[in-house]
């Protein structure tokens, strides 16, 4: 939503050897008269011919930015969000110096924000009006998310040990086991994961040390076996069934099968155990997340706006 892609557009319009070419000096600024918006290649774009084509458009080209402002106003209203003075000064403040920055790159040229509308017609106005539209737009997701997001309670971080019956990354000429070689296959792994529970019981190993020395997880793995906080329906069921069954903090499982192989899990810490801090922070993390997306704005005001009732009026008399 920010006007940058405008100005670079208006660029495009022009040879793209061009801008590789030596500046000329300045000319003397040329001032055209107030009936017309702008020239191009000596052609002058009248008010009449924007008023014609509006007309002529039911001005349908500038219809959907009025409605995406309306909704994003709307929005903001629902949310009870709104743009201080001082945070549209400062965006607006940043925004022009990314302009400047961004037509330096482009062009080889560096002008001045007050050139740069000059030169290409992206105005003061358009960027304030961006800027706050992108704040309220981007402060009501926020709020929306934050109805959305879960909090700890009910989730649990764990640890695991895995001992894979099943070749978590096959190879295409891989063949399946059969179902006796199958069956030999499981019994061999758990013996192996008995073994490895009892040496953790026994003190013989910690559990973190195991997990980085035999788990076939190798991400969790490499991570002493840690898994991010979850809530249910993240695992499959025995797992989550074994899992979600531990009591105290520490307490470790017995083996669990799973489709993967044999598991063994270990409870590190229950989400409504936590700090209000721990909470404060995963849930304002968990917004963030989905806040910085890419494009994450612009999809929800998008899905919005396919929801919303919208009529056109084909009478309508503009001028």
């Amino acid at each position: 939503m920010s006007y940058l892609p405008l100005a670079l557009a208006v660029l495009a319009l022009g040879s793209p050897q061009a801008a590789q070419k030596p500046q000329p000096k300045k000319a003397a600024e040329i001032v055209l008269p107030p009936n017309v918006v702008a020239r191009y290649n000596g052609r002058d774009i009248t008010v009449a011919e924007i008023k014609a084509l509006l007309i002529a458009t039911n001005a349908r080209k500038v219809v959907p930015e009025l409605i995406q402002k309306v909704l994003i106003e709307q929005q903001a209203k629902k949310a009870g969000v709104s743009v201080t003075p001082t945070e549209l000064a400062e965006k607006v403040k940043e925004e022009k110096a990314r302009v400047v920055s961004q037509m330096m790159q482009s062009t080889g040229e560096m002008m001045t924000f007050t050139e740069i509308t000059k030169k290409y017609g992206l105005t003061a106005a358009e960027i304030e009006q961006s800027v706050r539209l992108n704040l309220l737009a981007r402060k009501s997701f926020e709020k929306s998310i934050a109805k959305e997001v879960k909090g700890l309670d009910g989730q649990v971080r764990l640890s695991h040990i895995l001992l894979a019956t099943i070749p978590l990354a096959p190879t295409p000429d891989q063949k399946p086991l059969t179902a006796e070689e199958q069956k030999k296959k499981d019994e061999e792994v758990k013996v192996r994961i008995d073994q490895i529970l009892a040496d953790v019981k026994a003190g013989k190993v910690k559990f973190e040390d195991a997990a980085k020395q035999f788990s076939d997880d190798k991400g969790s793995g490499a991570q002493g076996g840690e898994l991010p906080w979850a809530g249910a329906g993240t695992f499959v069921p025995e797992f989550e069934k074994t899992a979600f069954a531990l009591q105290k903090v520490g307490d470790i499982s017995a083996p669990v099968k799973s489709q993967f192989g044999w598991h063994i899990i270990k409870l590190l810490e229950k989400g409504t155990d936590a700090a209000p801090a721990v909470k404060a922070k995963f849930k304002k993390d968990q917004i963030e997340q989905r806040l910085n997306q890419p494009n994450a704005v612009q999809q929800w005001l998008a899905g919005l706006a396919r929801d919303a009732k919208i009529t056109f009026n084909p009478n309508v008399k503009l001028f």
